[in-house]
């Protein structure tokens, strides 16, 4: 792991992020630890905000793993789209578990939901990992209505917008 290649990633995310609402991130598959280190970077930067994870990609329970202890996070609450359809049950209070990432509507209502907690003066954040996985769960054309939708109420409550797209191979 490139502290380098991490501290560089980290410096643009927050540049982009500052600059626009919405920022798209494409990268392979080999760089996705380091971004994942990068945006935890650019969320211990910001504690005072809030920060909603989308993931699809990797269950709840694996960013324990990489992360430790994620209480040191307090400003971000996961909405993990994957534990409950691999069998995975369990709760926690960071993390809400949608049932399947087919259930492109109720992450939306629950990103909403989470986001209207923000307190007062508190930037807000969401971050979309990814679209490529979802992609794999559902027809392409829901996605791309899922994601516009998703882009569109951000837009309208200020949100700033960070989605993912990993590419497969080197």
């Amino acid at each position: 792991m490139s502290t380098t290649l991490i501290d560089g990633l980290k410096e643009r995310i927050s540049s982009s992020i500052a600059m626009y609402e919405s920022v798209g991130i494409v990268l392979p598959g080999t760089n996705y630890p380091d971004l994942l280190q990068a945006l935890f970077g650019c969320v211990k930067e910001k504690p005072n905000d809030r920060w909603v994870y989308i993931t699809a990609t990797r269950p709840f329970d694996n960013f324990m793993k990489l992360f430790g202890d994620v209480s040191q996070y307090p400003n971000v609450t996961f909405i993990d789209c994957i534990s409950r359809s691999s069998g995975i049950v369990r709760t926690d209070e960071q993390c809400i578990y949608i049932e399947s990432p087919t259930m492109l509507e109720k992450i939306t209502m629950e990103a909403s939901n989470l986001l209207t907690q923000t307190p007062e003066g508190a930037e807000k954040y969401l971050i979309l990992d990814s679209l490529t996985t979802l992609m794999i769960y559902n027809d392409p054309t829901l996605v791309t209505e899922f994601f516009y939708q998703l882009l569109n109420k951000a837009r309208s409550e200020e949100v700033h917008a960070i989605s993912l797209v990993v590419e497969e191979g080197e």
